[in-house]
């Protein structure tokens, strides 16, 4: 059975990459910020070192980013790109 993501919103135009790319960007940027600024202002992680908290900040981004685009492949479609198959996605990965 051939993957069909939710909403067919593949990339086939530049303005369909455009704002796939900056949704995706602006989402990981934004969430990535307010992970660093929940952990500056918990009472449980103020005495972390600032090197504790960038590598916190770093691997939490990590998961971010790998949750949010997983997301938006069984979504909308996200990750084929311009250069996609013409039978698109014969599977998830």
């Amino acid at each position: 059975m051939a993957f069909e993501p939710v909403f067919n919103f593949r990339s086939t135009t530049i303005l369909k990459a455009f704002i796939l790319n900056a949704l995706m960007l602006a989402l990981v940027a934004g969430m990535s910020i307010e992970l660093r600024g929940y952990m500056d202002v918990r009472e449980q992680t103020k005495h972390l070192s600032r090197f504790r908290k960038m590598v916190i900040t770093i691997v939490g981004t990590i998961l971010i980013g790998g949750i949010l685009f997983v997301f938006a492949r069984l979504l909308l479609g996200y990750g084929g790109g311009l250069l996609a198959e013409t039978p698109p996605y014969p599977n998830f990965f």
